[in-house]
């Protein structure tokens, strides 16, 4: 009877034992690393951009607390994310999201086999190294690329806004690995439209802040900001630094319009981190990144603040207010 008795446990062990590693396999957690500038990661959680990731997740069946552990880490800068890549790499996540190219060219030294998942990355990830191609990036990096404007299309909606303008500014990002290649044909353009173009380094908000001061004080009273990843999380307090200094600001970051800037003309960013935990998904049930194509912005949509405005004493021209996709009143 014993010996039947353990011949009848021991079959049924095997019977079971399938379902019992199912049962682990189902109940292993999914770690998604976050890597983004420029943010706190207690502030971040309350961000619309991560909102938009950890909501898209959750919509795709990833809830964090059930089966999604979500590891965030930042740099106040876009010049030290080798440390915090390094360490995400070291916490064996199965996937990393990294916002902007600084944080994405970190991931990608940090780690040439946890899948990537890049978000508003400017530049070319070909020539950054990222990927192989546009449509099948190979290796464990793909993404959303920014897409950053064309010189002329936004020195074009500055005039058509302000056709009193003579002198502009332009507060551009250092660290974007495209912004410095397209200092020249600013330059270029500005001559071109019979513009005097002055530009402005700035790569975090109190240095925003200085360079609004410094444009005021030279009674610049319009300036493109090219985009940084810090304006859109904190779209608020930059949009107030425009309004504190009463400048004409077009932004690369509609978030920041909606939040109180002037205008911009820019990607959904919001929906590109959404596109992202689409993404996620499929990398966490078995795809391949490098067979995942990276992705354009499908649409640019232009932003006026009539209400801003208003507070800044200027008057935008009847073409803009036509032409805008979104007026704030």
């Amino acid at each position: 009877m014993r010996r039947i008795g353990l011949a009848v446990g021991l079959a049924l062990g095997l019977a079971l034992a399938p379902l019992v590693v199912e049962a682990q396999e189902s109940s292993k957690s999914a770690r998604v690393g976050v890597l983004i500038p420029g943010i706190a990661p207690a502030a971040l959680r309350h961000a619309p951009v991560f909102l938009a990731l950890r909501d898209g997740l959750a919509q795709l069946g990833y809830r964090e607390g059930q089966n999604l552990v979500l590891e965030v880490r930042s740099a106040e800068h876009q010049t030290a994310f080798d440390g915090p890549a390094q360490y995400l790499v070291q916490l064996k996540v199965d996937v990393i999201v990294a916002v902007g190219a600084a944080s994405a060219r970190s991931a990608k030294s940090a780690t040439q086999t946890i899948p990537i998942v890049g978000v508003s990355v400017g530049g070319d990830p070909v020539a950054m190294g990222l990927a192989q191609s546009i449509a099948r990036p190979g290796g464990n990096f793909t993404g959303f690329l920014y897409g950053e404007t064309e010189t002329g299309k936004s020195l074009q909606l500055m005039q058509e806004a302000l056709p009193e303008v003579t002198r502009a500014g332009l507060v551009w990002n250092p660290d974007n690995p495209i912004a410095r290649d397209f200092l020249d044909s600013w330059n270029a353009a500005a001559r071109t439209r019979g513009l005097s173009l002055r530009s402005i380094r700035a790569t975090s908000l109190e240095e925003l802040d200085a360079a609004f001061a410094s444009l005021a004080a030279d009674k610049i009273r319009a300036v493109f900001v090219n985009g940084n990843p810090v304006w859109v999380i904190y779209s608020k307090r930059a949009a107030e630094i425009g309004l504190r200094h009463r400048i004409a600001a077009i932004w690369d970051h509609f978030a920041i319009a909606q939040a109180g800037g002037l205008m911009a003309y820019a990607p959904d960013i919001i929906d590109q981190f959404r596109q992202a935990a689409g993404y996620v998904k499929k990398i966490l049930d078995g795809a391949k990144p490098g067979d995942l194509p990276i992705q354009y912005p499908s649409r640019w949509t232009l932003v006026v603040n009539l209400k801003t405005a208003k507070a800044i004493g200027v008057t935008l021209s009847p073409a803009t207010l036509t032409r805008a996709d979104q007026i704030i009143e």
